[in-house]
């Protein structure tokens, strides 16, 4: 059972929660370093084809998934901000707009790190269509191997 927890207290938005059991450095290490990211991005459905990661003000990210049945999507976007405690990107699916707005916040208390995952979208409508792909699922899943990679570093 994941250990993450989603809310749509919000009309158009998505909140994950999440809490590590390491320090928030290391989570912010591996959200932003294109190896670390291939270890656990993609849960147990979709295998992490590539990853292109500029984690700055104004860099952009992309990261193609494969699916056992040869097909492939994709994330991208451009961050607005970003430290290691908060960053703000846009995201689009496979390059389609409107984009989400992601706001991830970690804060670290006694050596674990809570994330919080808040994605606003433009309507309800999307908002429900992007649940509606099992998308939960895949980031409760894509979580715990985080943190089975956060174990070993």
């Amino acid at each position: 059972m994941s250990k993450l927890t989603v809310s749509t207290d919000v009309a158009n938005e998505i909140k994950m929660t999440r809490t590590f059991a390491a320090p928030k450095r290391l989570v912010h290490r591996a959200m932003t370093e294109p190896e670390l990211l291939k270890r656990w991005l993609g849960g147990d459905c979709s295998k992490v084809l590539s990853v292109e990661i500029d984690p700055r003000v104004g860099g952009t990210f992309k990261y193609v998934y494969g699916q056992p049945d040869g097909s492939s999507f994709s994330f991208s976007g451009t961050y607005q901000e970003i430290n290691d405690s908060r960053s703000v990107h846009t995201e689009m699916f496979n390059g389609q707009p409107p984009p989400a707005i992601v706001t991830t916040t970690l804060v670290e208390q006694e050596g674990k790190t809570t994330m919080t995952m808040v994605m606003s979208f433009d309507s309800q409508e999307i908002r429900d269509m992007v649940l509606g792909t099992g998308m939960a699922d895949g980031a409760g899943q894509s979580y715990d191997h985080l943190d089975r990679v956060l174990a070993t570093l």
